[in-house]
């Protein structure tokens, strides 16, 4: 379980590192995962996605490197 999560934390670091390195502003919704979890099909897959950790290693590395990252609330009409 160690390695798995060594590898996911790295998978991670690179594409966080790579996303605030070539982007100016980076916009993410902000979902609501536990409500996505209780689908039944899809719970293991979102659960080891590890987002929560993926959006602070974003706001980190974007706060580091100057960048701007924005936050939109899941309601936000943003297909209209």
């Amino acid at each position: 379980y160690a390695r798995i999560a060594d590898r996911r934390r790295d998978h991670l670091h690179k594409l966080t590192t790579r996303l605030v390195r070539e982007n100016q502003t980076i916009v993410i919704e902000d979902l609501a995962v536990r409500n996505m979890v209780k689908n039944g099909s899809l719970a293991r897959a979102i659960s080891d996605a590890a987002w929560s950790e993926f959006r602070s290693m974003l706001e980190y590395k974007a706060q580091w490197y100057g960048r701007e990252m924005i936050a939109i609330d899941r309601w936000f009409p943003s297909s209209k």
